[in-house]
């Protein structure tokens, strides 16, 4: 009988220790993971045309060099929208600067088209404007926040090489 007993206690503590681990291995994400997916919503939203989606990516505290404030960026994104009608947004390479939460910079870089392009984009080897975007991000209720932005065009040639590497993909005749 002791045996029995022995037995069952070393299985109930391997078991416990197995589903310990397994929790702590596979409990959460990294900063990074979160930070990433985080910038793929963005332009998830802003593909969707989902401007409060977009917006809740966006801290409160937002500012920028040219002096924009939150409801700038709101009214920003809402005039590009009605301008341009069908926009897609290639989020294509993304480098992170760095991470010490609650504060964190990431490089990404975007492809813009809109309209016709997007049926057309490959037959006629058009992929748009290209855009870097410099992001300071802030954890605010356990969710990465735009704090700070700038971007600026930049040429094909200008991009990361991850970036040319998803042109490829989307548009295998236009390199």
């Amino acid at each position: 009988m002791k045996k029995y007993n022995y037995f069952s206690g070393f299985v109930f503590i391997f078991s416990f220790l197995i589903l310990l681990s397994a929790f702590f291995n596979c409990s959460g994400k990294t900063e990074e993971e979160l930070l990433l997916e985080a910038v793929d919503k963005i332009g998830e939203y802003a593909e969707n045309r989902d401007i409060s989606g977009l917006l809740s990516y966006v801290s409160d505290e937002y500012a920028d060099d040219e002096g924009r404030t939150l409801e700038d960026i709101e009214k920003l994104v809402q005039r590009y929208l009605e301008l341009y009608r069908g926009i897609v947004v290639n989020l294509l390479g993304k480098k992170i600067i760095y991470v010490t939460a609650p504060d964190a910079e990431i490089e990404a870089e975007v492809g813009l088209s809109s309209g016709a392009a997007k049926i057309f984009r490959k037959a006629v080897r058009y992929s748009g404007q290209f855009y870097r975007f410099k992001l300071v991000l802030v954890k605010e209720d356990e969710q990465w926040k735009v704090k700070k932005a700038s971007w600026e065009n930049i040429s094909q040639g200008d991009l990361l090489p991850e970036s040319v590497e998803i042109i490829k993909e989307l548009f295998p005749n236009a390199l």
